[in-house]
């Protein structure tokens, strides 16, 4: 068997020869082949590094993007939450309606201002416009956690003077009744002074009489009668007042009618007006008293025959009364 000549180098060369230079090629060829395989790997574990990492970053970016809406909601609602606290705040307090309506107005202009930033694409929380939303709203919250406690404040002391001036009314009301008890006692009172006051009479006459001269008889028979007098005691009252006290004498007729020495009438403590016969002046000092009140009958005047009523007045009050018949 005869070898190949090497073109190059002119020199024969044998089978052998040419099996070692393919086994060489063959090896260079896998080493190659091995680098290609690893730096493929090494690409695809780079590839689904970075794959990962844009998976993860896409995952925070829209936990963010949640987080960020949810915050945006949350300042919204606690706006909307602080307007409606303040609508109730004002009803349940009408007398600081002005002072808290002014507050409001100022979440809504907060409202405002934050709606026009979220119209404009940016970012409301975030950012120096974030900080100052933020700011304002935690000022306002303050100030009407201020308002409200300063209206717990008052409804705590109007309750109090509320209470208080039950209370007070109550014991009005209590003094009130004792004082209507008292005037009640005391009118009473006055009532019994009073009528302990009065004058009173014992051993009440009356009778018709015949006058002759300087002498009276006693008679029963109407056409002789001249005069018709009442006589009568007065107690001892030691509670009557020393003062003049004027008597009057009322004598009826059998028909009822008044005998009258003219148009002379007395008003009586219940406020009646009647006419009286007779009237005396006296002077009374607590002690007693025999007095006798007489009835001129008028020549023009015809007694009837019956019963005659006798009634004795002083301070509109009657003291004594009697009767007598004539025939």
């Amino acid at each position: 068997m005869h070898g190949k000549i090497d073109p190059i180098t002119m020199e024969q060369t044998t089978p052998t020869t040419e099996n070692q230079t393919k086994e060489k090629k063959g090896g260079a060829l896998v080493v190659v082949l091995f680098i290609l395989v690893a730096l493929l790997a090494g690409l695809s574990g780079y590839l689904f590094f970075e794959l990962n990492e844009l998976k993860s970053q896409s995952a925070h970016w829209q936990a963010e993007k949640i987080k960020n809406q949810q915050n945006l909601d949350e300042f919204a609602n606690q706006l909307q939450e602080l307007t409606a606290r303040y609508d109730s705040l004002m009803r349940a307090h009408d007398g600081m309606k002005e002072e808290l309506e002014a507050e409001r107005n100022k979440v809504v202009v907060l409202m405002a201002d934050y709606q026009a930033l979220k119209r404009e694409g940016g970012e409301p929380l975030s950012g120096p416009n974030g900080s100052s939303l933020k700011a304002r709203l935690e000022d306002l919250q303050q100030r009407y956690d201020e308002a409200q406690a300063i209206i717990t404040k008052l409804r705590a002391e109007n309750q109090e003077l509320s209470n208080e001036n039950f209370r007070n009314a109550k014991k009005l009301e209590e003094t009130a009744a004792q004082n209507d008890k008292l005037t009640q006692e005391n009118s009473k009172l006055n009532k019994t002074v009073e009528i302990a006051k009065r004058l009173k009479t014992y051993d009440v006459y009356a009778d018709a009489v015949r006058v002759n001269g300087a002498k009276e008889k006693s008679t029963n028979k109407a056409s002789k009668a001249d005069r018709i007098r009442a006589c009568f005691t007065i107690l001892d009252n030691q509670l009557a007042d020393k003062q003049e006290k004027y008597l009057y004498v009322v004598i009826k007729d059998p028909n009822g009618k008044t005998l009258t020495e003219g148009d002379s009438k007395i008003t009586l403590m219940n406020g009646n007006e009647i006419e009286f016969s007779v009237k005396k002046d006296i002077f009374y000092d607590n002690k007693v008293m025999q007095l006798c009140m007489p009835y001129q009958v008028k020549q023009t005047e015809k007694l009837a025959p019956g019963i005659y009523q006798v009634d004795i007045y002083s301070d509109g009050v009657l003291i004594g009364s009697s009767e007598f018949t004539l025939k």
